[in-house]
């Protein structure tokens, strides 16, 4: 058959292709959003992969000055894992003390604070080889996964720069074609790392994660590390949703003109539109990723939220990064550092500056207490189960609906669900907030169930919780912005 035939006959078959089309699509926008059993994660390990960053060091705000307030504080919330670095004494006294009460260190290894991987790499006073310093120094039960450089790409040549080795000359620079360029350096650093740590049986289980970087890259010019899958546990990055994704197509949705471009909800990045796994995805192949930055700050500057939308997406911050397969996420960060509303820098905290909570801290405390169930691993189970969404006008888009579904040792589950939908449009400032109505959503369940309880946040953080009726294996709820719990208590 000629080409000029074969154009033809696609030509003649387009619109009965296109009806085919139009008419799966619309069938499919009808089917439940779930629609097979679900093999649960356990819910402890949800918990576990929650990180807050804190700053140990730095004297002039509440780590240091309040540092016992600091502490109670981490405690109550129920968080196991902080992201810090540093070599100063009372930093590393600071990490063994948190350690005693169960909460473990990410540390973040930087030559400019005293640490790198071995003796041929440059590092200031009290220059540290990373292993020593882990085994040795702070030790294995204190820090449990070392960082390889914090957001190199920026700050290479800030407090002074970094040396690549003790002898060099000149430091570590921005232009590829150097031998001292920054990329090459992150690198070297990656490989003596895994090398440093992974050949000593006592060190050897501490997780390796990647080098993060700070730069917005695109499509056509993504970061300029190659492939370092083979020396990491986790791969790196700080998708900070706060600003929303221009590399995505856009459209109008949820009253923003630009939906993905001008929304800051969590997942704005790593789901529908991935771009921060995309520019990673290189580098780090199919290692797990490691979240070590990401959240918002609370003022009225461009991109500032407010409190109560920051306690709304908090919870689901956590989640979607979970729910995406993400290994540890860690908020930055845990305390406003300064009293400066106006500074966005000083306004990331769940605490104030005056370490009262923010509403994101009460519902993350809330959310920890409900879903904690530390033990030994055990056999996951599945639920069959579907969500048929029933959505009000100009909110169509069922899919964003989401659920995540874990369980306990004594068998119980816990499904939650939340609306994955932007509360903020970013072209105002302050961010316009947005008050989107409940999704109603019928729980069908294929999997008997004796009990069924549903725990909901406010817009204060605050948890309530009801006795919900199963009626011919249906739950009815109406799922909102906020992170919502419903306990399933199998027949037992």
């Amino acid at each position: 058959m000629s080409l000029g035939k074969i154009i033809n006959q696609f030509r003649r078959s387009l619109p009965t292709f296109t009806v085919a089309i139009t008419t799966f699509t619309y069938i499919n926008s009808l089917l439940p959003v779930q629609a097979a059993p679900v093999t649960a994660k356990s819910a402890d390990s949800f918990v576990n992969s929650m990180c807050v960053n804190t700053h140990l060091g730095y004297t002039d705000t509440p780590y240091v000055r309040q540092y016992n307030t600091v502490k109670q504080k981490l405690v109550e919330m129920g968080i196991r894992h902080i992201r810090d670095g540093g070599s100063r004494e009372d930093v590393i006294a600071k990490m063994k003390d948190l350690a005693a009460v169960g909460i473990k260190t990410t540390y973040i290894m930087n030559p400019q604070a005293g640490v790198a991987p071995n003796s041929s790499y440059w590092a200031t006073a009290p220059n540290y080889n990373i292993n020593d310093f882990v085994k040795n120094k702070v030790g294995t039960n204190v820090i449990d996964a070392v960082e390889i450089l914090n957001e190199i790409d920026l700050f290479h040549n800030l407090h002074g720069g970094y040396y690549w080795r003790p002898y060099d000359t000149h430091k570590i620079n921005d232009n590829p074609k150097s031998s001292l360029y920054w990329a090459k350096y992150a690198t070297s650093m990656t490989k003596a790392t895994w090398k440093a740590l992974k050949s000593d049986p006592a060190t050897a289980n501490v997780k390796v994660i990647g080098p993060s970087l700070g730069r917005t890259y695109d499509y056509k010019n993504k970061p300029p590390l190659g492939d370092l899958s083979a020396y990491v546990n986790w791969g790196n990055f700080h998708p900070y949703p706060y600003g929303g994704n221009s590399f995505s197509y856009p459209f109008s949705y949820n009253t923003i003109d630009k939906y993905f471009w001008q929304g800051n909800f969590p997942s704005v990045n790593i789901d529908e539109r991935p771009y921060a796994f995309d520019m990673t995805k290189h580098i780090f192949g199919l290692k797990p990723m490691a979240a070590t930055e990401t959240g918002y700050f609370t003022t009225e500057t461009e991109y500032g939220i407010s409190e109560e939308m920051h306690g709304k997406y908090m919870p689901r911050v956590f989640l979607e990064y979970f729910r995406k397969g993400i290994a540890r996420t860690c908020s930055y960060e845990f305390v406003d550092e300064w009293d400066a509303p106006s500074n966005r820098e000083a306004n990331f905290g769940l605490l104030r500056n005056d370490l009262s909570p923010k509403p994101a801290y009460t519902a993350l405390r809330n959310m920890i207490g409900l879903l904690k169930d530390p033990g030994t691993n055990f056999t996951l189970g599945t639920l069959d189960y579907t969500l048929d969404v029933t959505p009000p006008q100009a909110y169509t888009r069922e899919k964003y609906v989401k659920s995540l579904l874990l369980q306990k040792r004594d068998g119980d589950f816990y499904l939650v669900l939340w609306h994955d939908i932007s509360n903020g449009d970013t072209t105002s400032t302050p961010v316009r907030e947005i008050e989107p109505p409940p999704m109603p959503t019928q729980i069908q369940l294929n999997t008997p169930i004796a009990n069924a309880t549903v725990y909901s946040l406010d817009d204060l953080g605050n948890m309530s919780m009801y006795n919900a009726t199963i009626n011919g294996n249906t739950i009815n709820v109406a799922v909102t912005d906020k992170a919502m719990m419903v306990k399933l208590m199998p027949y037992k």
